[in-house]
């Protein structure tokens, strides 16, 4: 699996669930809820953006690698 196929297979799993969890303030309106999203989603969502914006930064490192490798830039 690529960097980038990984990266966005996270990003558009994470919007499913996004959507989902956006979904259920029509239905679940108590102080669980407000715990739940505080504690647990607000510090979820943080994290994939730090993971997806991390991928986003390596992906061209792993190209420049693989193109070193292969001789492809004409590396040492």
């Amino acid at each position: 699996m690529s960097v980038d196929l990984g990266r966005n297979t996270i990003f558009k799993e994470f919007e499913v669930l996004k959507h989902r969890w956006n979904e259920t303030e029509s239905v679940w309106k108590d102080v669980v809820r407000v715990e739940f999203s505080r504690d647990k989603w607000v510090p979820l969502e943080s994290s994939v953006m730090t993971a997806l914006a991390a991928l986003d930064r390596l992906t061209p490192i792993l190209v420049q690698v693989r193109e070193q490798c292969s001789g492809g830039s004409g590396g040492h």
